[in-house]
């Protein structure tokens, strides 16, 4: 039952009044028999009664939520996280040219062209290469019925000389020819083939579907075999090439996952593995790294635009994953090493504070490594520690902002 001061007045001012009264004449009789001091003790020990209660059911106020910020424990193998920089590459890129010398005549792409594998790039002018060939088919021909003559030959002094109707030296006369027939048959055959092939090689096309990235010859210009004509790079795959120093390779190998960001991409992340390691290249103390993007390339992902690499680096010596956090999260006592982890409740986006005994391990730069208490999953308060105790409420900051997750 709850009491206003103002009541405690009126308790008072009755209280008065009665004591008034009891001492006028009136009230002699009951002075006398004793009743009035017995009267005026009840009244006093009502009016501490009634104000004790009074102060006793005023209700305390609850304490506020204190807001904290937080780490989620995660196993990693004591990694720090260095960042290079890199350009991308497609992981096929070649200079594109004939086999053989001769007249442009046609370049059928140009710059930024989407080409697929087989279609046609640039063609010579193949009319000296057509004349050769035809110059082949007629010694082909020639020498198939030069063939065709000394096998007859042949057969008709080998059936003579069975019959002793031909001398052996007419035989053996009659065979050579035929095997040297043979042989320039052979030979025109190939002369053909070879013709053939310098035709076909006046015709450049894609040896893989992909685009172009520069067109480094014109129509009507001569070239010679081998000399670029236009550089051509695969859609399929892309990679970066990042430049480490010498006190950092040691700690890369092929095979180890990355993560690469490109400026000109906010908010994409592209995963990566490490496919080569440079050995070096003498005067130079940065080594060459190689990483290839994994999954489908972006649209919008072209060569020559630089990007960060983010590769997650082993501590020396360390193999296993373990579990870091904070320094800040970390709190000692007599009884040992704890920390604070926020154990959600009933309440939307409310925790509670709950001390957890841990066994520290190394300090790295990167924080403590925790050897046993913690659990992957398990949200370690990292902020306000001095304020907690256990059971109290927290509300988990997340970049400054209340996080309801």
């Amino acid at each position: 039952m709850k009491y206003s001061c103002k009541h405690l007045n009126s308790r008072r001012n009755e209280t008065n009044f009665i004591q008034a009264a009891l001492s006028t004449g009136e009230a002699g009789w009951l002075e006398r028999a004793g009743i009035f001091n017995k009267i005026k003790k009840l009244f006093y020990i009502a009016l501490m009664a009634i104000f004790v209660a009074g102060c006793a059911n005023k209700e305390r106020p609850e304490e506020a939520i204190r807001p904290v910020y937080f780490q989620k424990v995660d196993r990693n193998a004591g990694t720090e996280i260095r960042s290079f920089s890199g350009v991308a590459q497609p992981q096929n890129e070649a200079k594109l040219s004939f086999k053989v010398g001769g007249t442009i005549q046609q370049i059928a792409v140009q710059l930024g062209d989407t080409v697929i594998k087989g279609e046609l790039i640039a063609r010579l002018d193949a009319t000296d290469y057509r004349i050769n060939y035809n110059k082949a088919v007629a010694s082909l021909k020639n020498a198939e019925v030069q063939l065709i003559a000394a096998r007859s030959a042949f057969i008709r002094f080998e059936n003579l000389y069975a019959g002793n109707n031909a001398s052996l030296n007419d035989y053996e006369k009659t065979k050579a020819q035929y095997e040297s027939a043979q042989a320039m048959a052979q030979t025109a055959r190939e002369q053909v083939s070879a013709a053939q092939n310098q035709l076909d090689y006046t015709s450049l096309e894609a040896p893989y579907s992909g685009t172009v990235s520069a067109i480094l010859a014109k129509e009507n210009e001569m070239t010679g075999a081998g000399h670029p004509v236009v550089a051509f790079s695969s859609v399929q795959t892309f990679e970066v090439q990042m430049a480490v120093p010498e006190n950092i390779v040691g700690r890369i190998s092929q095979g180890m996952e990355v993560t690469v960001l490109f400026t000109t991409l906010p908010g994409k992340i592209f995963p990566g593995i490490i496919t080569e390691v440079s050995s070096g290249s003498p005067g130079f103390a940065a080594y060459a790294v190689i990483v290839q993007l994994s999954g489908k390339p972006s649209a919008q992902l072209f060569a020559g635009m630089t990007g960060t690499v983010n590769v997650p680096l082993r501590e020396n010596g360390r193999e296993e994953a373990s579990i870091i956090i904070t320094p800040d999260a970390v709190s000692h006592d007599q009884n040992g090493d704890f920390v604070y982890l926020a154990v959600s409740t009933d309440g939307e986006g409310i925790y509670k504070a709950h001390r957890q005994n841990v066994t520290l391990g190394e300090l790295s730069p990167a924080g403590y490594e925790i050897i046993a208490g913690l659990d992957t999953g398990d949200v370690v308060i990292t902020a306000g520690i001095r304020f907690l105790y256990e059971g109290r409420k927290v509300k988990l900051l997340n970049n400054g902002k209340a996080n309801d997750d």
